[in-house]
């Protein structure tokens, strides 16, 4: 399927210096929101399943509900972006995450607001894939690893304050105040693109090609390259989801942190994502995507690996869970932005294709590794730890496949020589 709709070059004249930097903030905000969304409201759970008289772990559902929403509907508005425009495409996704973020707030019951949250997650899901796909567009391959990391100090300042203003917000006003303020972010996210994103150029007029669309699919599903790269990718980022959705029964329930409190905790993991994504930002050109996502994996699996052993030793401390997970968002700053530029590069012709899937690995990966925390006791430090190690472990593994793959053609090359 031909890319049929592109964002005007930043580089053009009509794009003053100033302007640019404006787009990237527009960017850096659009994509955010789905992070700020997923987590503000974490400290929250326990009271909210108070409120409706539900466990804790029914309440988590609202959490990979939103996920798994998050994840699927990039399948449709990565190929929707090549071809109705990427402009477009993230002002439909904002408005709709406004909209059903006052649904979260006035939700009435558990069941009301997990169906919220699906609907929140398909709209704030498009700032993320199409903002993936633009940076592709305008700044390349190498380029586009650093763009996004440096992206992503921004978003990760925002990610974890979320948590710290959501305590403060469920002592003051109440859980429902959470979702109030993802709807104004939308909103104000939503007038910044209507001014600084450029329009659309079309080649052809658009329509909706469902068997270009499926075909774009199998190309990249048969692509191992793509996959390794998405895979690894999902391994690495999956660790903060988990964390994200296991650590306040872990925390609040188990440890008696007070939830105003449990923010400060929950930031801290982010602030170490925050130093691997700026690392990642002043190295990816020096080093090259595969030297940072092999550091970062000799940081993640022993990372992981010492959060388990910390859980089997028992040691009633919030540090035993928060330390291990510094170091483990630490090496997903090296990894994921280099990961996700990696699959991005992989078929330029079809980058929104590539981002939305690419998107729907990581956001189903770490959805299916949130659901098992329920196979365990709710609030158990092991279960939590033993779940965060595996997914780094998968990302590890599913990289040094890639090294297979490189060795193929050198392999043949060989063989045909002899």
């Amino acid at each position: 399927m031909p890319k049929l709709f592109a964002i005007r070059h930043v580089g053009d004249d009509q794009f003053p210096r100033f302007q640019r930097r404006i787009l990237l903030l527009t960017l850096t905000m659009s994509s955010s929101l789905g992070m700020v969304a997923s987590t503000i409201y974490v400290p929250s759970i326990p009271v909210i399943a108070a409120a409706f008289e539900t466990p804790i772990s029914r309440v988590q559902l609202t959490f990979v509900a939103y996920l798994l929403a998050f994840a699927t509907s990039m399948l449709v508005l990565g190929p929707l972006s090549d071809r109705y425009g990427r402009r477009r495409t993230i002002i439909c996704g904002l408005l709709l995450s406004a909209l059903s973020s006052i649904a979260c707030a006035a939700s009435p019951t558990i069941e009301l607001l997990i169906a919220a949250r699906v609907v929140q997650g398909i709209g704030a899901c498009a700032g993320l894939v199409v903002g993936r796909a633009i940076t592709r567009e305008l700044w390349g391959r190498e380029a586009a690893a650093q763009v996004i990391a440096g992206r992503a100090i921004a978003a990760t300042l925002m990610q974890a304050f979320a948590p710290v203003l959501g305590g403060y917000l469920q002592e003051w006003v109440g859980w429902r105040a959470n979702f109030a303020v993802v709807a104004i972010l939308a909103a104000v996210a939503m007038l910044l693109v209507f001014r600084v994103v450029p329009g659309d150029r079309a080649a052809d007029p658009p329509s909706l090609p469902i068997r270009g669309m499926l075909a774009n699919y199998q190309t990249l599903i048969g692509t191992p390259r793509f996959l390794s790269y998405a895979f690894t990718a999902a391994g690495s980022h999956a660790g903060f989801h988990i964390f994200a959705a296991g650590a306040p029964a872990v925390l609040i329930v188990g440890l008696g942190i007070r939830p105003e409190d449990y923010g400060y905790y929950a930031s801290l993991p982010p602030l170490g994502f925050l130093l691997g994504s700026f690392l990642s930002n002043r190295l990816t050109l020096r080093l090259g995507i595969s030297g940072l996502i092999t550091i970062g994996s000799a940081v993640l699996v022993p990372a992981g690996l010492s959060m388990v052993m910390l859980a089997l030793l028992g040691i009633p401390s919030p540090y035993a869970v928060i330390g291990p997970m510094i170091l483990i968002c630490c090496a997903s700053g090296l990894i994921t932005p280099n990961a996700t530029a990696g699959s991005l590069g992989v078929n330029t012709g079809i980058v929104g294709t590539a981002s939305g899937l690419g998107s729907f690995v990581q956001m189903t990966g770490a959805a299916a590794a949130t659901a098992a925390l329920s196979l365990g006791p709710s609030g158990s430090h092991l279960m939590l730890a033993s779940i965060i190690a595996l997914a780094g472990l998968f990302a590890a593994i599913s990289f040094a496949s890639l090294f297979q793959f490189d060795q193929r053609p050198r392999r043949a090359a060989a063989s045909a020589v002899v």
